[in-house]
């Protein structure tokens, strides 16, 4: 029967007494029937029904103890709703996130102090995180267990940037890709698609085909895109190489004229993104309040989390009956020795 499965069945095993009980049960009737005859020419026939109707509340009693240790399931659990957003982060991880453009703090490292506490925000949201520099992969897909995504953003150091080049259409390409794809799952049905979200991380260095041609597909496709700038957009800095950041002996990155290599904020090409992927533009220094705030007033996804075969517990009803039953055997044998007294 796939209608109805036992959470405990090994106890069913003890229906197996089922049938010596009643066996039991009717030859003490008889027996007891035997012995008033000895005494009395006849037995009132009342007397052994209130017996019988005793002997099968106690029996039934039983049964539903057992039923109800035995755990019955049937009837497919109730589907709950809840609303959420689809959020992929994008880590600008070219070396130009080496530099520091004030207080001796790496941009990559103020990127991800940023993305620490959005994440706080985005508490039951689905959330991913994808690398960018010349090529971009995502290295943790759509998950709502922002204790592993943190595990990913805290694996990324300075120590382990090494790509030279930024390419941000890729990643809006890549990332596009995988918001779409990711969008539906087995166990969940979805009542409205709702909106996703593409938040790119860089300090705007591009040295890839324009990306707003990518950015423009990308809402088409119903993904709004957000860019968090991460520098100074009026000042210029050095790209350090290995070293401390601020150490005397800091080696930093030249050309092969052996000039300094100098990079700053591009804000205007950022803001240009955002605009045309239906976003906005946000200073990392500003903090994640406006972000947060303008996240909230999307449209989230409706969807119901199906059971996934799982079964109702019904164990309760069961149990119930068997207190009904004891109860209604108490009540027989109280009504019944009043009678007998009279």
């Amino acid at each position: 029967m796939d209608w109805l499965r036992f959470g405990t069945p090994e106890y069913l095993h003890f229906l197996w007494a089922v049938p010596p009980l009643i066996f039991l049960l009717l030859f003490g009737l008889r027996q007891k029937q035997k012995a008033l005859l000895r005494f009395h020419s006849t037995v009132d026939p009342t007397h052994l029904k209130h017996h019988k109707v005793q002997a099968g509340l106690l029996l039934l009693s039983y049964l539903c103890v057992t039923l109800a240790i035995a755990r019955p399931q049937w009837g497919a659990k109730s589907e709950s709703v809840a609303e959420r957003l689809d959020v992929m982060l994008a880590l600008d991880i070219s070396t130009s996130m080496l530099a520091a453009d004030e207080k001796s703090v790496r941009r990559l490292d103020h990127a991800k102090a940023f993305i620490s506490s959005l994440l706080d925000e985005l508490e039951g949201d689905r959330v991913g995180l994808l690398y960018f520099a010349e090529a971009s992969f995502v290295v943790c897909p759509l998950t709502s267990d922002t204790v592993t995504l943190r595990e990913f953003l805290g694996a990324v150091t300075a120590e382990t940037l090494a790509h030279s080049g930024t390419r941000i259409r890729n990643a809006i390409e890549i990332a596009m890709d995988r918001l779409i794809s990711d969008q539906n799952q087995p166990a969940i049905a979805s009542d409205f698609d709702g909106q996703k979200v593409l938040i790119l991380f860089t300090d705007g260095e591009d040295h890839g085909e324009p990306a707003v041609e990518a950015a423009q597909a990308a809402t088409e496709k119903g993904v709004h895109i957000y860019c968090v700038g991460v520098g100074n957009p009026t000042r210029s800095v050095p790209i350090p190489l290995l070293g401390d950041v601020g150490a005397e002996a800091t080696p930093y990155k030249r050309d092969a004229n052996g000039q300094l290599v100098l990079t700053t904020l591009d804000e205007t090409r950022l803001q240009e993104i955002a605009k045309v992927g239906n976003g906005g533009y946000y200073h990392a220094a500003a903090g994640i309040t406006e972000l947060a705030t303008d996240l909230g007033r999307l449209e989230k996804q409706k969807f119901r989390i199906r059971a996934d075969g799982d079964y109702q517990e019904r164990f309760q009803w069961f149990v119930v009956g068997a207190l009904i039953l004891l109860v209604c055997e108490v009540l027989h044998f109280t009504l019944w020795s009043r009678k007998s007294r009279r």
